[in-house]
């Protein structure tokens, strides 16, 4: 064999070798990368599918709040701007509020509050018309488990000789006797002696009760004389108040002023005192201060008015249900008085207002802390 011939064949068979060298290492690369790809790829879906749960479970939304509120009547105009203004606050916190109304019947109120722990409501606020009723609503939930508060009548008092027997987080209310005291040293002061015809609102709800402990006290103090002379009871509205006044008019019983337990009350008296023809002979202090009252002073029907900015009592009563349910706080106090004084057309700029808004969370210190 040639030389040429043989260097052919080794260059060949050099060839033959080094192909089956490399070509071995290119498969074993190409599936080496083809597992990576594969590995990162799952990876990738792994990452991604942990990112859509953690979003998922980011923008879940918190479960809504929902307050049930059981007013005893909402043509009372106290009550209804009561719940006027707490809803208006529910609204700014995104609480959901349910409205019941009773329309003055006690066995209904009651009824409606099993309606709300039946439907479970976080927490009820109840307009409560005694503080004997009020025990039954407290043990109801109680049992439900669910937060109970209570807007307008002072549940436990000295003055009326009653300690409230029951479970409840917070208590907003007027203290009665001291507007009673203000209405009447104000008559002392401006009509010295006095004969007064005090038309009460309905006895039993512990709020006349609390209203005659400051009305005595002030006739106790007067000098002058002045004393209530005849008290006559109503449903606290112009309907039931006109016909008592008319009644004492006609009957010649004598007085010279009156006190009427709040405005649609002294409407009433005025508008008996009108058809006897002896309207503005006769100075009326009222209690309240709200949109009835503000427009009696223009009418002229009434020349003071004990105010009692009843607006707050609804967002005591919101705030004390927020931060409790939503927060865990408890109320620093378990029973809060509304602030009263004696407003006449000359001190109107003092009043405090009853229609909602946001500017009258100021009066409670707001509604994210005490």
């Amino acid at each position: 064999m040639s030389k040429k011939k043989l260097c052919l064949i080794l260059g060949l068979v050099i060839i033959m070798a080094i192909t089956m060298v490399i070509v071995p290492g290119c498969k074993a690369t190409t599936a080496t990368t083809a597992a990576a790809e594969t590995t990162a790829a799952a990876t990738t879906t792994t990452a991604a599918a942990e990112t859509t749960a953690a979003a998922t479970t980011t923008t879940a939304p918190a479960k809504k709040l929902v307050f049930g509120n059981l007013p005893t009547s909402m043509s009372d105009e106290w009550n209804g701007y009561s719940v006027e203004n707490f809803k208006y606050a529910a609204a700014s916190k995104g609480v959901e509020v349910q409205v019941i109304d009773a329309a003055w019947d006690g066995a209904k109120q009651l009824a409606n509050l099993e309606d709300m722990i039946s439907k479970g409501v976080d927490a009820i606020s109840v307009f409560v018309w005694t503080p004997e009723s009020g025990e039954q609503y407290a043990e109801k939930a109680k049992a439900a488990g669910i937060p109970i508060f209570f807007e307008n009548t002072k549940l436990s008092s000295d003055l009326i000789d009653y300690q409230f027997k029951g479970d409840y987080v917070f208590n907003v209310a007027c203290e009665y006797d001291n507007i009673g005291y203000q209405a009447i040293k104000w008559l002392d002061k401006t009509k010295p002696g006095a004969k007064i015809l005090y038309v009460r609102g309905q006895p039993g709800m512990g709020i006349v009760e609390a209203y005659e402990a400051g009305v005595k006290k002030a006739i106790t103090e007067s000098t002058s004389g002045t004393t209530v002379v005849i008290r006559k009871d109503t449903q606290w509205d112009t309907l039931t108040a006109q016909p008592e006044v008319a009644d004492v008019i006609a009957s010649g019983e004598k007085f010279d002023a009156i006190f009427a337990n709040n405005e649609p009350i002294a409407q009433g008296c005025y508008n008996a005192l009108k058809d006897a023809g002896i309207e503005g002979t006769i100075p009326i202090i009222a209690t309240g201060g709200g949109p009835t009252g503000l427009k009696q002073f223009d009418a002229g029907i009434i020349d003071a008015t004990v105010a009692s900015p009843v607006s707050l009592q609804g967002l005591y009563l919101f705030k004390a249900m927020w931060l409790f349910v939503s927060e865990g706080i408890t109320p620093p106090e378990k029973f809060i008085p509304l602030p009263n004084m004696v407003i006449t057309k000359d001190n109107l700029a003092e009043n405090i207002p009853w229609v909602a808004s946001d500017a009258m969370f100021q009066y409670v210190g707001g509604l994210d802390k005490w």
